[in-house]
């Protein structure tokens, strides 16, 4: 995430605070159809469960890994709105103070600039940890969802 030390920083965080703001119009609503699309798919699979005959049978076998399909990417959505946007905001903030100062003078060498800057270098390092922790949960929903399409009766 922009993390490039050649990279200085008031550019790295004008760029930082850019992808932040413009994530927020793309990956939200494509979270929410997922888990969508995962909870109704976890549903149908729970009432054709429900009958007798071949296709109960299958749907019985598919819908534990549906379940957990679905429950992982609820813990996607409740991961990002708990940890990653109240980060996304810090480092939107430090980002902003950075610009702020630049454009009033000129340069970046105050000691305000300094720990801005430092901060949201240490924050983008924990960004892409937890990002890392949060594709590991959206990778086991997937894999989950994928391995009860390949259950055959």
């Amino acid at each position: 995430m922009l993390q490039l030390p050649a990279v200085p920083s008031h550019f790295a965080g004008h760029q930082t605070a850019y992808l932040l703001h413009n994530s927020e119009y793309f990956f939200p609503p494509l979270n929410a159809i997922c888990t969508l699309m995962n909870l109704i798919c976890t549903g149908i699979t729970f009432y054709s469960s429900r009958g007798t005959g071949p296709s109960a049978a299958l749907a019985s076998a598919k819908l534990p890994r549906l379940a957990v399909a679905a429950v992982l990417n609820l813990a996607t959505t409740a991961w990002a709105l708990t940890i990653m946007v109240p980060m996304n905001k810090k480092m939107t903030v430090h980002a902003n103070e950075m610009e702020k100062e630049i454009k009033e003078e000129g340069k970046g060498e105050s000691g305000k600039f300094k720990s801005n800057e430092s901060e949201l270098r240490r924050l983008q390092k924990r960004w892409q940890r937890l990002n890392m922790g949060r594709a590991t949960i959206m990778v086991g929903s997937a894999l989950a969802g994928f391995s009860a399409l390949l259950i055959r009766a």
